[in-house]
């Protein structure tokens, strides 16, 4: 297997995970004070990363690269896992899961829009795969709480 396969495989395993902890602490706090905690535990490991890098930041990232990367971590980590915390609190994790990994499909378009890739018939037929298995797995009804 290659290293980016294992890489990949290796982030669905953990962001599979991370829905289960949700739910659980989504029973004892809200999903703000869950993201903030999700966050402030994240801190010390990004610590240990810049300590241990062998470059300096400054001498590894351009200013306009760390504005791209400020971006991503405010649209992901922060705002998108809200929300996606927010989808667990009120759907449950079976249900809100799915939606979230409707990612690819927003990808694809703002990657076509925005950074002129193009969209093979290949990665069509995983959109489409993905939006199908989403329409099933909403469309069942949602036992009463």
């Amino acid at each position: 297997m290659f290293y980016g396969e294992a890489f990949a495989l290796t982030a669905a395993f953990l962001w599979g995970t991370a829905p289960i902890f949700v739910r659980k602490g989504l029973s004892h706090a809200n999903a703000s004070v869950g993201v903030l905690c999700g966050l402030s535990a994240s801190l010390p490991l990004m610590a240990l990363v810049f300590v241990f890098h062998p470059h300096s930041v400054t001498r590894v990232i351009s200013p306009q690269a760390a504005l791209w990367f400020m971006a991503a971590g405010i649209s992901g980590p922060c705002l998108g896992r809200m929300f996606n915390y927010l989808g667990v609190a009120y759907l449950g994790a079976t249900k809100s899961t799915p939606l979230v990994n409707t990612a690819p499909l927003f990808t694809a378009v703002f990657s076509l829009l925005f950074l002129h890739e193009h969209i093979t018939l290949k990665i069509l037929c995983g959109i489409l795969s993905v939006v199908a298995g989403v329409v099933v797995l909403t469309g069942q009804n949602r036992p009463e709480e």
